[in-house]
């Protein structure tokens, strides 16, 4: 049980092992909320984007109210992610892959909605922000103040380009190292739509490879081995262009089935130079990591 609590320690920045360990959210009832959510509410539908466009990608801005790295600002890490997004004319929205919190309560959430508030003064355009939770945005029963502050974190969001192309992007959440039963399903029913749409992205937290790092980490690193292999085969039979993810604070990318898989850096970590990820989507899709 001592070796147990200091991998688990090992894995956080000064966090209350406790909190991971008594960990009462529940994927099912999770997923339960967000499909409700989106019942009531149209999932998001981005119109005449040019037939060429920019997402960006970040994940792991590991917001804490005790010791936050970054300062609050026009210096915040994130918020010099969104306004890059914003300032770029390519660029349609950005992505917040998950784990915006480091500690328990509501703060890191509030700091996170801080930073991504449109400035008029520095930023060209409002482009919004589309998040889902990783692990530690569920420890110490914080899923409620996600739900508060951002409502779903299971959801499609539609691109629609002049050229009359259609672009699919699904959000996952992955908090507890599981999808789930029903989460699933939702992905079947969307991914049976597949050839509806030029391209198709998923995006999760939990990053799905062991790898080369040596870097320790929680037990809601990866989904268990049979899910994970399904996860996998879902992706190649459906042709899915990419899967992005975080959770490591490193860039990784591995290519399976057809799939390019790949690892957003961290947003808020001093020990490695924070990145985020820009995804160009046309006739082709390509990537670029960009340090901050």
């Amino acid at each position: 049980m001592a070796a147990a609590a200091m991998i688990l320690a090992s894995g956080c920045n000064r966090l209350d092992v406790l909190g991971i360990v008594i960990n009462r959210s529940d994927t099912e009832a999770r997923v339960a909320d967000w499909l409700d959510y989106n019942t009531q509410h149209s999932e998001p539908v981005i119109e005449n984007a040019p037939d060429e466009y920019h997402v960006y990608s970040c994940s792991d801005s590991h917001y804490s109210g005790r010791d936050s790295i970054v300062p609050q600002g026009e210096k915040d890490r994130l918020y010099k992610y969104i306004t890059a997004e914003r300032n770029d004319p390519m660029a349609i929205f950005a992505i917040h892959a998950g784990d915006m919190v480091n500690e328990s309560g509501e703060t890191g959430f509030i700091m996170t909605e801080a930073a991504l508030q449109y400035n008029a003064k520095t930023q060209a355009k409002n482009d919004p922000c589309f998040l889902v939770l990783g692990n530690h945005d569920i420890y110490f029963d914080c899923a409620e103040y996600f739900k508060k502050h951002f409502h779903t974190s299971t959801y499609t969001v539609t691109v629609k380009t002049v050229g009359d192309y259609q672009d699919l992007f699904i959000f996952l959440d992955s908090g507890n190292g599981t999808f789930g039963q029903r989460q699933t399903e939702w992905l079947e029913e969307k991914l049976s739509h597949r050839a509806d749409y030029r391209h198709c992205f998923v995006i999760s937290h939990n990053w799905l490879f062991r790898t080369s790092y040596d870097y320790t980490t929680t037990p809601a690193a990866y989904l268990p081995q049979d899910e994970q292999y399904a996860f996998m085969d879902l992706m190649s039979n459906h042709n899915v262009d990419m899967v992005v993810m975080g959770h490591f604070h490193r860039s990784e990318q591995r290519q399976f089935g057809g799939v390019q898989y790949i690892m957003t850096n961290n947003l808020n970590e001093e020990e490695i130079a924070p990145s985020y990820l820009v995804v160009s989507v046309g006739e082709k899709v390509n990537y670029e990591y960009i340090e901050l």
